[in-house]
């Protein structure tokens, strides 16, 4: 019983750091869309991605500060987010620890159930785990 205790704890505390791997980058762009800390520009709508469902996301082009020529893109939509050639709002982070953010478009925050899934099993795991050690 004490390997198994010993198993499902060091199971948990693996994926536990999982989960806070996914969630610590969708943190930090939230915290960035939602504050001052960034940069505003424009930019122009060079190209469209597709997703296997139909749906589109528009890449805007832009340059930073300092004159490099960096991409945006908006989230997945069903129709065009921005036509080829549009203009654009960026906001963009100068320290490049967040994505940029086109038209005021938040992050999705779908995203943070699906992290918390490895959270929440790497909980009853080390619960479990702690349980088959002290017992």
């Amino acid at each position: 019983m004490e390997f198994l205790g010993l198993l499902l704890t060091t199971l948990s505390i693996a994926i536990g750091a999982l989960g806070v791997r996914l969630l610590l980058p969708h943190l930090r762009n939230d915290r960035f869309a939602r504050g001052d800390s960034g940069v505003r520009t424009t930019g122009e709508c060079v190209n469209m991605r597709w997703t296997s469902g139909g749906w589109v996301s528009s890449i805007i082009a832009y340059e930073d500060a300092d004159g490099e020529r960096r991409f945006a893109s908006t989230g997945a939509r069903p129709t065009v987010p921005v036509q080829l050639g549009e203009t654009a709002e960026v906001y963009y982070d100068p320290r490049g620890e967040a994505q940029a953010v086109v038209n005021g478009e938040t992050p999705p925050k779908g995203f943070y159930a699906f992290c918390m899934v490895p959270i929440g099993v790497s909980l009853a795991f080390g619960a479990i785990g702690l349980y088959y050690l002290l017992v």
